[in-house]
């Protein structure tokens, strides 16, 4: 795939050269490569399929204030947007995320492999703008929460890292330029308390029929927080 992008873009400077001072060829030969790089970026993204995303959800169900709610759909809630912000990780996974339209404190984010099967799935509510201007208030709204749900506990260390700081970045808005002007806000961000909890969907313990409880809770791992909120735009 690099070899195709460099070859690409080799063609790409020749062709501009012949065009010399000839505006609508270089009009052509822009849009023409633009193209291209656009089919190279599509076939390198994680793809996402459905049929992962039922897989992994189950029946699980969720409590959502006083309803409870199937958990692919409330996944659905928050990514009601297209494109999907996305991000590909260190460890080869990409982390996907969004929200609902006219409602950014509805957001979900998931995360996949290169195959495109679910690592983690997250909901999160009343997250969004918690650090505007990178001020911390008093308090993060008490409705706050970002639950993590996972069948192999492993995922959770993995990339609990990448999830810190994009819970961060969305306290802040996302498009934070840190390292950078944004630097200081970045580094509260991440030091704010998150209301963070995991689950095990796997979970043998279902007193409540399918619906998520305490009793399937996971302890989150400790782990370095290595990856910057500026990584996140969208």
């Amino acid at each position: 795939m690099c070899r195709q992008l460099l070859n690409g873009h080799k063609s790409y400077q020749i062709a501009l050269q012949q065009c010399g001072d000839n505006g609508n060829c270089v009009l052509k030969v822009m849009r023409k490569w633009s193209w291209d790089l656009a089919k190279i970026e599509k076939s390198l993204r994680v793809p996402i399929k459905m049929s992962s995303l039922q897989q992994f959800a189950g029946k699980a169900y969720i409590q959502d204030g006083s309803t409870t709610v199937p958990l692919l759909e409330r996944l659905k809630q928050g990514m009601d947007l297209f494109p999907l912000p996305r991000l590909a990780l260190k460890n080869g996974n990409e982390l996907i995320w969004g929200f609902q339209p006219h409602n950014a404190q509805v957001q979900s984010l998931m995360i996949l492999n290169h195959q495109g099967d679910v690592q983690v799935m997250g909901l999160v509510d009343n997250l969004y703008l918690g650090m505007s201007g990178g001020q911390a208030p008093a308090g993060l709204d008490p409705e706050a929460r970002l639950s993590l749900l996972v069948r192999n506990p492993a995922a959770l260390s993995e990339n609990l890292p990448a999830i810190h700081a994009w819970a961060a970045a969305s306290l802040l808005g996302f498009n934070q330029t840190c390292p950078g002007k944004d630097q200081q806000a970045c580094q509260a961000a991440m030091a704010q308390t998150l209301p963070i909890k995991a689950y095990n969907l796997n979970c043998k313990v279902k007193p409540q029929g399918n619906i998520l409880v305490d009793h399937c809770a996971l302890p989150l791992p400790s782990v370095k927080n290595d990856v910057s909120p500026g990584l996140f735009w969208q």
